[in-house]
């Protein structure tokens, strides 16, 4: 039940993070750019995170510099992550950058490999397959387009998904008995400052939150900042990250179906069949464990 619970909080994660596209989108279309959305999400959300915190100000005093410092620094990947993207989708396509943004999927487990010695297992080679399949799929033939290709946009989304591998990996791995939401509010704080050393933060000064950025930066930070993190705090470390890599492939889904449902933009009949591969590759990622675990309760 621990396990199931964890996979939960990680999916849910995950599904939070895809609703930042169609918001992101929305904002777009009514002028604001990339550095204001980004900056403010991100200052907006770690400041929350401080308040919600509060009562582990206690529990930080009592943290020595080292650790601090670690989870601070661990958190430079949460603001990589979002910066290298950004920085891809100026000279490739949305889909493609999807489609290189999800090589975190077989990354995570590569890393996982690399670092712990766990080499993956049959099912977890078939379910990053068919996640990865699906993944093109439901990016559209778009996303395969030779006129979309870039190789400064490919290498800046290659390591945006690299940067998100690492940050499921710090979230597993760091610092596991500080509490989640200490322990993601330090991680953010990290992502906040190398996100502010890139992009400054004109948006208190160039009056975009008297034109109504903050209706987009509440959300955002919400779904981008505050919940995922926490909920990722909370699942990892009994998931595992290479595990993670695999539920996390659920925000593409999220992404499609909200794409369709607000913004109203057509999805094709193989990009809804990409999204059941999808679900497919965590259902069978998931199966491991249970027959797994099944198999070791019948055992005893």
């Amino acid at each position: 039940m621990k396990k199931l619970t964890a996979s939960i909080q990680v999916l849910l994660g995950a599904a939070s993070f895809g609703i930042l596209s169609t918001i992101v989108k929305l904002s777009y279309s009514h002028g604001f750019s990339t550095a204001d959305i980004t900056g403010s999400q991100i200052l907006f959300g770690c400041l929350c995170l401080w308040l919600l915190s509060s009562r582990s100000f206690k529990e930080l005093r009592s943290l020595s510099a080292r650790r601090i410092g670690t989870l601070l620094l661990c958190g430079i990947f949460t603001g990589t992550t979002g910066i290298f993207y950004y920085l891809a989708l100026q000279s490739v396509s949305a889909s493609l950058g999807v489609v290189l943004l999800f090589q975190f999927v077989w990354m995570g487990f590569l890393l996982d490999w690399i670092l712990y010695r766990h080499r993956p297992t049959r099912n977890q080679w078939i379910a990053i397959v068919v996640v990865l399949l699906g993944t093109v799929l439901a990016a559209g033939n778009e996303a395969l387009s030779t006129r979309h290709l870039s190789l400064p946009g490919i290498i800046l989304g290659l390591l945006a998904a690299a940067s998100y591998t690492a940050n499921l990996t710090v979230n597993g791995r760091i610092e596991p008995t500080v509490s989640p939401i200490l322990r993601s509010t330090l991680l953010i704080t990290g992502g906040t400052i190398i996100t502010l050393l890139v992009f400054p933060p004109q948006f208190i000064s160039n009056g975009s939150l008297s034109h109504e950025l903050w209706l987009y930066t509440i959300p955002l930070a919400l779904f981008g900042i505050i919940i995922p993190p926490y909920l990722y705090a909370r699942g990892i470390p009994t998931v595992g990250p290479a595990m993670a890599s695999i539920l996390g492939s659920i925000e593409l889904p999220i992404v499609i179906t909200s794409s369709a449902l607000i913004l109203r933009e057509p999805i094709a009949y193989s990009q809804w069949f990409g999204v059941l591969l999808i679900i497919l590759g965590i259902f069978i990622s998931e199966q491991r464990i249970i027959l797994h675990k099944n198999f070791k309760i019948r055992k005893a």
